[in-house]
């Protein structure tokens, strides 16, 4: 009986050691394909916007080669906005598409983007707390700003997201993770994002490429479609 027990205490000893192993290597490979979905929080009251209501409550980043894309919907699919973020060959594509009018505004990496508002007078300050989200390990940032009128808050990125500089379009820049919750604003409107999933799964070419229709116009005329719509 005793020989038993030892064979199996040394069994699971070994099973362990493999589990062990096996946590490290999951958090010790970085995801380089796959799928990022977050839940979009707006930060005002729809009695002060009615327009919050039809506004998409979620939207989805799929990344792979080096290359990323993110896309919103609402408004029963009547509405939607996109955006390609080519790294390799230094493009980036604004796609918005509102019933059937469809519009494309193309950049640089480091151009004027168009999307999320611009956000400036803050300050990053880093810190040693993290959380984990999605299933994933981040760090935390304070997003500190310089006046009383905008208040601080906080987001979280991770470095387990194979993606070279993954925020080169948004405030964050300096920030070398993937964000995995942050705030911004969209038209003016305040919001939180923050990934309910994150998935390795297989990306398809044709994500990353300009469907068909789409009308190339200037970042101006872009801002006066969606300005005319909200």
């Amino acid at each position: 009986m005793n020989k038993l027990y030892l064979v199996l205490f040394f069994a699971g000893l070994s099973l362990f050691i493999y589990s062990c192993d096996s946590v490290d290597k999951l958090f010790s490979d970085k995801i380089d394909e796959g799928f990022i979905e977050y839940d979009i929080e707006y930060l005002q009251d729809e009695r002060e916007n009615p327009l919050i209501s039809l506004l998409p409550t979620t939207m989805e980043f799929k990344f792979r080669d080096n290359a990323s894309v993110q896309k919103i919907e609402g408004w029963m699919s009547i509405f939607s906005m996109s955006g390609i973020a080519d790294r390799n060959n230094d493009k980036s594509f604004a796609m918005l598409k509102i019933m059937n009018e469809k519009y494309v505004y193309e950049t640089t990496m480091s151009g004027p983007s168009f999307g999320f508002d611009e956000m400036t007078g803050f300050q990053i300050v880093y810190t040693d707390c993290t959380a984990v989200i999605a299933g994933l390990p981040c760090k935390k940032a304070e997003i500190r700003f310089n006046n009383d009128t905008i208040p601080d808050f906080s987001i979280f990125y991770t470095d387990m997201i194979k993606l070279d500089n993954p925020n080169i379009q948004n405030p964050f820049g300096e920030i070398k993770g993937v964000l995995l919750e942050y705030q911004m604003s969209f038209q003016k409107i305040p919001l939180r994002l923050k990934a309910k999933n994150v998935s390795q799964e297989d990306v398809l070419d044709e994500d990353f490429e300009i469907p068909a229709g789409y009308e190339s116009v200037s970042r101006e005329k872009m801002q006066e479609v969606i300005s005319n719509l909200m």
